[in-house]
């Protein structure tokens, strides 16, 4: 990109959020008056700055970007939420960002509108209320988990009993201490006709993800791999989505544990140790 053009782009504040304004649809100059809150006078010098530069057309009175002005757009766009991410809060900064593919990286600013959660010092060791209250009502559910949350079993029966669909991911570790404590709960959930099971090995340097039409929620450990049990939520449809990719993306990776036969194999070799290479190719 030439350096005019980038000056064109990311030199006025003005112009940055005209082209943003734009690349969510053609807009008149009153729209564009009242959506930015300038007058006529401010705005058509930056309208002429990108009419000169090939970035925007005025057709059937209104303006809209041309097919290399909507290219320009999305990479705009893309740093911005970024920067905004960044600049909302140092959770992304100061926490272990390594369970994350790369083209999910790539679209890391679809989490510019989380909140962070912090927990309560008093409370860590209490099952918490507000997240069991929040994805109570969910018509499905996906959580992956690194460590052992149980106060979360009865959601998960509650939800498969009511048709709502739950797919669940624990890690080794994780699993084979849900078996020691709770295998006929979990043997239960794992037969019903709308859920499913999945574990994968440790190592995974994300705490946990939890992920349904009501909101997603995600934790990770800090940089020294420490967790606080402070998370990071929402409830945006862009920030939904790329949950649900996340999970998707480890769902792929993980071995399904089908049927009541599987579970007590599973059962069986939990209690004798930790489970073989074989083992867990033999549960797909």
């Amino acid at each position: 990109m030439k350096s005019e053009l980038i000056d064109v782009v990311f030199r006025s504040q003005k112009r940055r959020d005209l082209l943003l304004l734009l690349g969510e649809e053609p807009r008149t100059m009153e729209e564009i008056k009242v959506l930015l809150d300038v007058s006529p006078t401010a705005i058509l010098p930056q309208i002429k700055r990108f009419t000169d530069s090939n970035l925007v057309i005025h057709k059937n009175g209104s303006y809209e970007l041309t097919d290399m002005g909507d290219q320009v757009f999305k990479k705009v766009r893309s740093l911005v939420d970024v920067l905004t991410l960044v600049e909302k809060d140092n959770y992304w900064i100061e926490h272990d960002l390594g369970g994350i593919p790369q083209y999910l990286l790539g679209r890391i600013g679809d989490l510019k509108d989380c909140k962070l959660v912090k927990a309560d010092p008093s409370q860590i060791f209490e099952p918490n209320t507000e997240l069991l209250k929040f994805f109570s009502s969910s018509c499905y559910l996906m959580v992956f988990s690194s460590f052992y949350r149980p106060e979360f079993l009865p959601l998960y029966s509650k939800l498969g009993r009511l048709d709502s669909e739950v797919s669940l991911i624990f890690t080794e570790s994780v699993l084979e201490k849900f078996l020691h404590n709770y295998k006929r709960k979990i043997r239960k959930f794992a037969t019903l006709e709308n859920t499913e099971l999945f574990f994968c090995q440790d190592g995974v340097k994300i705490a946990e993800l939890i992920v349904s039409d009501r909101g997603m929620m995600i934790s990770l450990f800090d940089s020294q791999g420490r967790f606080y049990h402070d998370y990071m939520c929402c409830s945006e449809p862009q920030a939904i989505s790329w949950a649900r990719e996340l999970f998707d993306f480890y769902k792929s990776r993980s071995l399904k544990v089908e049927g009541e036969k599987s579970i007590d194999s599973v059962i069986c070799t939990s209690e004798n140790g930790a489970l073989s290479e074989s083992m867990l190719l033999s549960l797909h």
